[in-house]
């Protein structure tokens, strides 16, 4: 296909709102031609995506999911996207990008988005926050990542630093109440 035709096809896909069968729709194009599509997506379209939630988590956990094994750039841009602390964490019945957050090194990107919804988060949803706390834990606990995270709260405005210390630390001192590593 060529690109102007590529073009159209990802326009087609990026319309309805609902992502139920984006996975699948992708899965009968060609390896390389579902890649771009994914890979050229915007912020926009990947955010609309990944946070119009309604009844369709497991579609989009399953849909970010297969991105894994076509783009890992489109999938680590799909999981910043996700994590949005004004709509909260995706949840789905198996929760494969939280496993893959807590099982491997995440991007630096990655990291300062899963820090970033720590610190904005709005606790009331103790399951995002322990979810989370999972995420941080395990890229202290099994990547030595304690350095880069000082970094990060370092380079936050000086009246956010203290603050942001206090929530991330809080959450490496939690168990990890879920199996995702």
């Amino acid at each position: 296909m060529d690109n102007k035709k590529l073009s159209e096809k990802k326009q087609e896909l990026m319309k309805p709102d609902w992502t139920e069968n984006l996975h699948h729709e992708l899965q009968e194009l060609p390896l390389q031609e579902a890649k771009w599509i994914v890979e050229n997506m915007t912020d926009s379209e990947i955010f609309s995506k990944v946070n119009n939630r309604r009844f369709q988590e497991d579609y989009i956990a399953d849909y970010i999911e297969y991105l894994w094994t076509i783009s890992p750039i489109a999938y680590w841009k799909h999981i910043i996207a996700s994590l949005s602390p004004n709509i909260g964490a995706l949840w789905s019945d198996n929760m494969s990008h939280f496993r893959k957050m807590c099982t491997i090194k995440i991007p630096v990107d990655v990291l300062h988005a899963v820090l970033s919804f720590a610190i904005s988060h709005d606790d009331k949803n103790r399951q995002d926050s322990e979810a989370i706390g999972c995420v941080i834990k395990a890229q202290i606990d099994k990547f030595g990542r304690i350095d880069e995270i000082k970094a990060y709260i370092s380079s936050l405005p000086e009246n956010q630093r203290v603050f942001a210390k206090e929530k991330i630390f809080e959450y490496v001192k939690q168990e990890c109440g879920y199996i995702f590593y």
